[in-house]
Order: C-alpha cells, then sequence, then structure tokens
C-alpha cells in the first residue's frame, strides 16, 4: 500500500553544517563496516514506489528503495556529487528539496531539506 506524502516545513535546509558549506564530492572509501546503527529513525520500504528526481536540469523517473522522513535511497546510475542540490517529486506532485549525502553501487542516498510525513 502506498501513502501520500506531504512535507512539513521547519528551520530551513538540511545542510552538513550551519554555515551552508558542502562536501568536495570526493567519495572517502570505508575500510571498515560501521560499528553502530548512526540512523536516527527506521527506514521503510514499500510505502513510495518510485518518485521523479530532477537532476541538473532533467528529470528521471528512479525506484525508491526505502524511505524516512528525513531522507531516501533511491536506484540510480547518475553520478552525482555529494552535497548536490537535487528536488524529488513524488507521484502525488509533492516535491522535496534534496541535497545528495552518499553515492555507491548504483543507489544514491538523499537528505530532504524539509521532514516529510506519511499518510
Amino acid at each position: 500500500m502506498q501513502w501520500p506524502v506531504h512535507v512539513r516545513t521547519g528551520s530551513g535546509r538540511m545542510g552538513l553544517n550551519k554555515s551552508g558549506l558542502k562536501l568536495a564530492g570526493d567519495m572517502v572509501p570505508r575500510t571498515e563496516p560501521r560499528s553502530a546503527e548512526q540512523r536516527c529513525e527506521p527506514r521503510h520500504e514499500g510505502v513510495v514506489e518510485r518518485a521523479i528526481l530532477v537532476f541538473r536540469g532533467q528529470d528521471h523517473l528512479v525506484p525508491i528503495v526505502n524511505i524516512s522522513s528525513r531522507g531516501t535511497m533511491i536506484q540510480s546510475d547518475l553520478v552525482p556529487r555529494i552535497g548536490e542540490a537535487v528536488t524529488l517529486q513524488f507521484e502525488n506532485g509533492v516535491r522535496v528539496q534534496s541535497d545528495i549525502r552518499w553515492v555507491r553501487d548504483g543507489h544514491v542516498g538523499l537528505s530532504f531539506g524539509h521532514q516529510i510525513i506519511f499518510g
């Protein structure tokens, strides 16, 4: 079952720090697996099947692997820069400004600019 997505406006865009600086985009390989869970909330699978990623001015239909109120993992062969701003548009027309958090093995992690609410 799919749930509608709504945007909750908050204190502004989520960034890497308060000054708005972003990473250069070079990936730093992880030498060891994470020893502890670093996520602040669970990810949900099957809630949203796909969305349109607006990347460098072009629309790309992408599958949603999992989603939370603060971000999502998409499946894509695109190779954006870490920190690059993109827009994700859901099937109900809701658009969410997002930042690229990581890129790995055909998957891309996005951090939403605002918290979203399912339901």
